[in-house]
């Protein structure tokens, strides 16, 4: 989920090859589509999302016993470490800092992807 539209087309470009992509442009509605569809494998969210930024989302997908084991990436431009620490101890699986290399990404989304087979 990024409500950036270049940034969701370079990363529906690089990862749609092996992987079903659906994108939502917030929080909110990314939550909608959870409670509608059944887990994906994996969610790459922004930190800066309108609605329900990333950090919210990110909560609220961990207190849920429905989607807690659900690998999640974090997206952001913002390079505070302060940020990236508490988005891994609120249970971000990675914090990828914006801008990336797409090849990075679904490298770092095969890995933990493999480690949670």
């Amino acid at each position: 989920m990024d409500d950036d539209l270049g940034i969701q087309r370079v990363l529906s470009h690089f990862l749609q090859e092996d992987f079903t992509i659906v994108i939502r442009n917030d929080g909110m509605e990314g939550m909608q589509w959870l409670e509608e569809n059944e887990n994906p494998d994996m969610i790459i969210a922004d930190l800066n999302m309108p609605n329900l930024d990333g950090l919210s989302f990110l909560k609220t997908i961990r207190a849920s016993n429905f989607y807690k084991d659900i690998p999640l990436i974090i997206l952001s431009g913002e390079e505070d470490s302060g940020e990236h620490i508490k988005c891994l101890d609120l249970g971000a699986d990675d914090f990828i800092t914006k801008p990336f290399n797409p090849l990075e990404v679904k490298a770092r989304v095969n890995a933990i992807l493999r480690r949670r087979n």
